[in-house]
């Protein structure tokens, strides 16, 4: 987050990034929107902070079914994240590998996922993370048919207009990449194609 701050990027919230995607804002010149997937208690006790410090906003996608157990976030820490301006939006309730599924288990873990949260935050969750960036013909028609917007998923690069909304790209930041790793990623993500 220091190195986001100084080389001027500019975070996004997912509402900006929306806009910027749909041609009704200007992209500022490093945009980055910064997304943790499955709630996680850290993102809380020690993302949170640290964001704060930056005043960065970032976008969860949460899968509910985990809200509660053991290393994961409780309702409270989810509602003081949406609080502290970060975006909470669905990536399913248990994070099924969705292709292994029917049209109507993806149906369920896709639209209780969202109407969870929504109930939660009291807002809008209309922005999909793909579970293992994994979905398939029947992912696709449920997010149309259920008027999500967007939808990501784990296809290296930067997100762009030219894609599918509902087969966006992301920078993939694993817990083992070092620092020099993430910096490549950052600057190279989007020269690949």
């Amino acid at each position: 987050m220091d190195y986001l701050s100084a080389h001027h990027y500019t975070p996004l919230t997912l509402g900006d990034f929306a806009r910027i995607i749909e041609k009704k804002q200007p992209s500022p010149e490093r945009p980055v929107l910064l997304t943790f997937d499955d709630g996680y208690a850290n993102n809380a006790e020690v993302a949170m902070p640290i964001l704060q410090r930056h005043g960065f906003p970032a976008t969860l996608f949460l899968s509910p079914g985990f809200i509660g157990q053991p290393g994961y976030l409780s309702w409270p820490q989810v509602q003081e994240l949406s609080a502290a301006g970060w975006d909470i939006a669905p990536h399913s309730m248990t994070h099924p590998h969705l292709p292994q599924l029917s049209i109507e288990q993806q149906r369920e873990e896709i639209t209780e996922s969202r109407r969870r949260i929504e109930q939660a935050i009291g807002k809008s969750a209309d922005v999909f993370a793909h579970p293992y960036g994994e979905y398939n013909e029947d992912t696709l028609k449920i997010l149309k048919e259920e008027e999500f917007r967007y939808a990501f998923t784990t296809k290296e690069g930067y997100a762009s207009s030219n894609q599918s909304p509902y087969e966006l790209s992301r920078i993939v930041v694993h817990g083992e990449d070092d620092f020099a790793t993430w910096v490549q990623k950052l600057l190279y993500s989007g020269r690949r194609k």
